[in-house]
């Protein structure tokens, strides 16, 4: 186990549990969030293992009840039936695939790294509020209906604004570590 990189997951963990608390609320179902650059982040300077790790620490910190996550109650195992839920299951994912993907100094690995963890957050959001949407809450909802609200409004210009903030300081936060 490598210890610091250890206790850079839980600064990164302790990040996004304070960054939980600093929403803007988009006019939609689903929160704007500055959420996903530490999550793009963590597997850019942590890697595959400990980024997810610090993901599932984070969750796991709310689930058991600190107000960590972004919209109310803010916390515990009742957060699960909320349907934006699987955005968070998205950050373990997506911390995961990033890490894995990219190599340190390689901008087009971190930049495919990071539109991939992009796509998978998306895949476990968008699924999770359909079956939310659709099972729990018994609205009837189709795909475009779930597109129409938690991707059209944030994708466009939101998310590709994050994901490049967080190459750019990503890349930045290695070459300086490497430099030491």
């Amino acid at each position: 186990m490598d210890v610091r990189k250890l206790a850079m997951s839980s600064v990164l963990a302790a990040l996004m549990c304070l960054t939980g608390m600093l929403v803007h609320w988009a006019p939609a179902l689903i929160p704007f969030s500055v959420l996903p650059v530490f999550v793009y982040l963590s597997g850019l300077i942590l890697g595959a293992e400990y980024a997810a790790m610090a993901m599932l620490v984070y969750l796991a910190l709310g689930l058991f009840g600190l107000p960590v996550f972004a919209s109310a109650p803010f916390g515990g195992f009742g957060y699960i039936l909320k349907p934006t839920f699987g955005f968070l299951l998205g950050y373990v994912g997506a911390a995961y695939a990033v890490g894995r993907i990219y190599r340190e100094g390689s901008l087009w690995r971190a930049i495919l790294g990071v539109l991939c963890g992009l796509v998978i957050l998306y895949l476990f959001g968008l699924s999770y509020l359909y079956m939310i949407l659709h099972w729990v809450l018994h609205q009837s909802t189709s795909v475009a209906g779930v597109l129409m609200i938690g991707f059209v409004p944030l994708l466009f210009l939101g998310d590709l604004i994050k994901a490049g903030i967080a190459v750019w300081v990503g890349q930045e936060v290695v070459r300086r570590r490497q430099a030491t």
